[in-house]
């Protein structure tokens, strides 16, 4: 056989050797950053949909909601520590006893998702720390569980520096 076929298939097998090895590399760094659903029983989530909506438009209708200056102008939240305080209402009473829920997401990535539930101050006002990792696009939802019903309210947030 030839020199330059013998350095032929040298490369050859050198290629595939490193395809081979590219390959695998590539499988391992995907199969170890695997995220599992992001809500794990998203399953009996979604049985309860339509009952969900309908129960949120009653809220909503019957005059539920929730007020707050980072809720109305979301723009105002910076990254770090702060305080957040909101109040729920009924028309103009305030509502006491909810369950009050906060959560901060990162659409892209589950990595940063916080929960924090809020405490009750005085009646119908809440207040709880909420700890913004960095500037962005963040998702920020208010969960409030009351014997009538759940509300819920999403809002965009571009959190400042």
């Amino acid at each position: 056989m030839d020199v330059s076929l013998k350095r032929a298939f040298w490369v050859i097998k050198i290629a595939f050797l490193a395809l081979f090895v590219a390959t695998f590399y590539t499988v391992k760094l995907a199969l170890s950053g695997h995220t599992p659903a992001i809500d794990s029983n998203y399953y009996e989530k979604g049985l309860k949909y339509e009952e969900s909506i309908l129960s949120q438009r009653k809220m909503i209708e019957a005059g539920y909601g929730f007020q707050a200056d980072w809720i109305q102008k979301p723009s105002i939240l910076q990254s770090g520590k702060q305080e957040l305080q909101l109040e729920f209402k009924h028309g103009q009473e305030k509502i006491k006893g909810a369950q009050i829920q906060v959560q901060l997401d990162k659409t892209a990535t589950e990595k940063f998702n916080e929960t924090i539930t809020l405490k009750e101050i005085t009646p119908g006002k809440y207040k709880g720390t909420l700890s913004i990792p960095f500037p962005g696009e963040w998702r920020v939802s208010i969960s409030a569980k009351i014997p009538e019903g759940t509300l819920e309210k999403t809002v965009s947030a571009k959190v400042i520096h």
